[in-house]
């Protein structure tokens, strides 16, 4: 079984579908009547809201499938849902997969890819939606943080190992059980993960004793910290390019966006609407959805890197975690 899920996690970059020219967004928002946080999708510029899920409990961290038909949660009380058909007037009231949290889906579509402690210790498990018990895809030591490799044929996350939170790789293509790498190569805690388009380079934040982060990369088989002289800097990801990265600082009073090249060069910081970055994707490779918050509530916006433009998609309230359909 374990071997059926990792071919399916497996499928070709081309299968990635889209409906339509304009790119879709998924969000949660507490702009409802229950006043919990809803699972909503909209169109690229904010326009077309439509709230998909009514439970009583708040949503979190919703995730496209490639297709656009499907979008998976939890809730703040540890399920993982599905919404199927979201692009129909009624699409279908959320099916429960598992218990867990942070799912995304496989390449196919019809697998999901999540956290849980199912097993006792905190790790990453693949479950199919045909099935009623997942597969163990780390059994390392509270592993988390985990993304998908575009292609389905790798995960990087992070992991325990040596007694130090480290920077890990699967490679799905290899069945042969001696398929897991240790990318990081420093004594920090190296935390949230990105992986090239290619393959080829892997990017992360590694924290000191101070809690002070720098973001590393892993290119041509070396490791390189490319953020130095910024006090502490976060969730770094590459552009759809792989010509950019793209993270955050934390300051004292604000979290601001900033982009570089591979080698940590033409650094530019970029103000936006809304207050502090948090969360956020690239739409593509001159923009990157974000959300902010203010000390009370979040918004959903748009950053131009190129014109320095910040735009608010969302109203009153409160909005967050948004995901783009590529």
């Amino acid at each position: 079984m374990k071997k059926i899920i990792i071919l399916i996690l497996m499928v070709l970059a081309g299968y990635n579908l889209v409906l339509s020219q304009s790119k879709k967004i998924t969000y949660v928002s507490d702009q409802n009547s229950s006043g919990y946080y809803q699972v909503f999708i909209m169109n690229e510029d904010g326009s077309d809201k439509k709230q998909i899920t009514d439970m009583s409990t708040d949503c979190y961290f919703p995730k496209w499938s490639p297709d656009g038909s499907k979008v998976v949660f939890n809730t703040d009380d540890g399920r993982i849902f599905f919404v199927d058909n979201v692009n129909t007037d009624k699409p279908a009231d959320p099916y429960f997969v598992f218990g867990g949290e942070h799912p995304s889906f496989g390449t196919d579509g019809e697998t999901i890819v999540f956290n849980s402690d199912y097993e006792g210790v905190l790790t990453i498990y693949a479950m199919s939606l045909n099935e009623s018990e997942p597969i163990l895809i780390s059994d390392l030591g509270y592993s988390n943080q985990q993304v998908l490799s575009r292609d389905g044929s790798k995960i990087v996350f992070s992991s325990f190992m040596q007694g130090g939170k480290d920077v890990m790789l699967i490679d799905l293509d290899d069945t042969t059980g001696n398929n897991v790498y240790q990318i990081s190569n420093n004594d920090n805690a190296n935390l949230l993960p990105d992986i090239s388009s290619d393959n080829l380079m892997i990017v992360w934040s590694a924290f000191n004793n101070n809690l002070q982060g720098t973001i590393h990369i892993y290119k041509d088989g070396k490791e390189k910290a490319i953020s130095k002289g910024i006090t502490s800097s976060n969730r770094p990801k590459f552009s759809p390019d792989d010509n950019k990265i793209a993270f955050v600082e934390i300051g004292e009073s604000k979290t601001k966006f900033y982009t570089m090249d591979l080698e940590g060069g033409n650094r530019k910081s970029h103000d936006i609407k809304g207050g502090s970055a948090a969360n956020y994707v690239w739409i593509d490779n001159e923009r990157i959805l974000y959300d902010a918050e203010d000390g009370k509530n979040y918004v959903v916006g748009v950053l131009n890197i190129s014109t320095g433009k910040s735009e608010i998609l969302t109203g009153k309230g409160s909005s967050m975690h948004p995901d783009v359909l590529n």
